[in-house]
């Protein structure tokens, strides 16, 4: 409770402020620079996933079962700075061409090169948060990403004047970058280079770990990449101009997902200790103990998420005004908040996933779905707009969570309550809506 109290704090933090930032950036560049800023973005996480997902996973299981953490961090440290070289080379040498012809905007070619210096630091400080979320440190990570977001929004106010808007935010993030990793490597240097030897960790095992998720990140990251290219696309096809669509795509991605997952910062914490916990207890054989987790994780998921769901909808237009000056973004809002418990329990549910070790069969559903989603918006979304991404969207959910759930289920032979794990808690918060309904029409 306690390490999830540190995780909490910092993820709410790191939240907020990335939605005051978002806030500020909005009336800098208004919704249709949002929207390019979100595409330069979701094209940079391509990179972001080659390097650095499974790795930091690989060592938290590793070390949480007990064999092998010095090596395995070791290994695993240069397998992420290979990787990063590698990417950031690939990005920076094709920025020009990817901007021209992916983004559609000779502009975001320099944003995507000042991204690119980032993935090393971002890559070895995913490794380094691993281990410290393996040893129940969850103070570091926390703190290390607190110091991050603080140089990425400092920085990049600070160098609005001197550099143009989206060179001066992905300057910021590089640097945020730099100044985490550099941290999380002192407070490794000084508190846990002799807790860290042990024995050799077999790079076959790693890989196990790591390239179901690396692979099933990267394809969805890849499809996700995109989805997102195809949204905008999507949305003129059905009748809007160039800025229009832009515009909706940055109210969407950029506004009201944000706000959507800033609770979920209990969600996160939750997930990240559940990887360590599980592993253990699998390694212990010990599977009473993986019920009772599970079991707990899901009813604390359920309760959480139907009470976050009856907010939204009451606050979403205040939220929203309050945030981005969007009307639209709060009719949005609105709309997506019933999908909620679905998203947050899909989430808690992959992370014990692979703390159980099942990530080939997350990648395996995300791959599907992700495989889906595309599919559907190229056909969708012309005929449609809004209502079709919408519609989309929530089947997406709903498809990825049922075959988790339904794999989770079966890992661990546990039972499920309706009564008391989804209906109590849908209509406490139906009744919560309509005692909070008054207060909403009062802002």
């Amino acid at each position: 409770m306690r390490n999830a109290a540190v995780l909490t704090g910092g993820t709410l933090l790191l939240r907020l402020s990335s939605i005051l930032f978002r806030s500020y950036i909005c009336l800098r560049i208004g919704d249709a620079g949002m929207g390019l800023y979100q595409l330069i973005f979701s094209l940079f996480s391509l990179a972001v996933t080659a390097c650095t997902s499974g790795l930091g996973l690989a060592v938290t299981r590793l070390s949480a079962e007990g064999g092998g953490a010095g090596g395995a961090l070791k290994k695993c440290l240069g397998l992420a700075l290979a990787a990063s070289l590698a990417a950031g080379a690939a990005l920076w040498a094709g920025s020009g061409l990817l901007a021209e012809q992916v983004l559609g905007s000779g502009e975001a070619a320099q944003p995507l090169r000042l991204l690119a210096a980032g993935l090393p630091f971002m890559a070895c400080c995913a490794c380094l948060k691993g281990w410290f979320l393996a040893e129940r440190n969850t103070a570091v990570p926390a703190l290390s990403d607190l110091l991050e977001q603080a140089v990425t929004i400092s920085m990049g106010v600070a160098l609005f004047s001197a550099l143009p808007p989206l060179e001066a935010l992905m300057l910021g993030s590089t640097l945020g970058e730099a100044a985490a990793f550099s941290f999380t490597g002192l407070c490794f240097l000084k508190k846990a280079r002799r807790r860290a030897a042990g024995k050799r960790a077999p790079l076959r095992r790693i890989l196990h770990i790591a390239a179901p998720v690396v692979g099933s990140s990267f394809v969805r990251s890849g499809l996700s990449s995109v989805e997102n290219l195809l949204v905008p696309q999507g949305f003129r096809k059905a009748g809007a101009n160039l800025e229009d669509s832009m515009a909706q795509y940055g109210r969407m991605q950029g506004m009201v997902m944000p706000v959507v997952l800033f609770p979920a910062s209990f969600i996160s914490s939750l997930c990240s200790l559940l990887v360590p916990e599980l592993a253990e207890a699998a390694a212990g054989g010990r599977p009473r103990s993986i019920q009772r987790t599970a079991e707990r994780a899901l009813r604390f998921t359920l309760s959480f998420s139907f009470f976050v769901t009856s907010l939204l909808i009451v606050f979403a237009d205040p939220l929203c005004t309050l945030f981005f000056q969007s009307p639209e973004a709060g009719d949005l809002l609105r709309i997506m908040a019933p999908i909620v418990p679905i998203m947050y329990v899909d989430s808690v549910v992959d992370g014990m996933l692979k703390g159980l070790d099942q990530q080939m069969y997350s990648f395996r559903y995300n791959f599907m779905d992700s495989l889906l989603r595309v599919a559907a918006i190229a056909v969708c979304l012309p005929l449609w707009g809004m209502a079709g991404y919408l519609c989309i969207l929530f089947f997406s959910e709903i498809f990825n969570a049922s075959l988790s759930i339904r794999r989770l289920l079966k890992v661990t032979e546990l039972e499920v309550d309706v009564t008391s794990w989804v209906l109590a808690p849908a209509v406490a918060a139906a009744l919560l809506y309509y005692l909070l309904s008054p207060l909403a029409a009062l802002l």
